[in-house]
C-alpha cells in the first residue's frame, strides 16, 4: 500500500506577500509612529527615501523602451545634462538608475516649466 501524502492548499505553498511599495509605506508609518513615541524632533522618512531601496539598474534596451529614445539621443541628452547620467556596472556595461529615469519621464509628462 502506498502511504497517502498530505496535500497543501495554494495559500500554504505560496503565502500572500505585500508588494515592495506597500512594505515601504508600512515601514515608513511604523517609523513615524516610533519617532512620535520617542518624542524625537527628527523628520520621518519620506516615501522617496523609503522606495530608494527598491531602485534597480536598467540596461540601455530597457531605458530605450521606457523613454522611446534611441541610443544616440540618450547619450546626446546625457552630454547636455538633460538626461540622467549612466552608472558603470562593469567596464563594458552602462546602466541607469530606474528611479532617475522614471523621474525624468515624470518631468517630461508634467510639461515645460515657465
Amino acid at each position: 500500500m502506498r502511504a497517502s501524502t498530505a496535500t497543501t492548499s495554494n495559500s500554504q505553498q505560496f503565502p500572500a506577500t505585500d508588494s515592495t511599495a506597500e512594505r515601504a509605506l508600512k515601514a515608513a508609518e511604523l517609523l513615524r509612529e516610533a519617532l512620535s513615541l520617542l518624542g524625537s524632533e527628527r523628520t520621518p522618512l519620506t516615501l522617496a527615501q523609503t522606495t530608494r531601496a527598491t531602485d534597480r539598474l536598467l540596461r540601455l534596451p530597457e531605458v530605450q523602451r521606457l523613454t522611446g529614445l534611441r541610443r544616440s539621443a540618450i547619450y546626446e541628452q546625457m552630454h547636455k545634462g538633460a538626461f540622467p547620467k549612466s552608472v558603470k556596472a562593469s567596464p563594458r556595461a552602462a546602466t541607469w538608475s530606474e528611479v532617475a529615469v522614471q523621474a525624468w519621464i515624470s518631468d517630461r509628462l508634467s510639461g515645460p516649466t515657465t
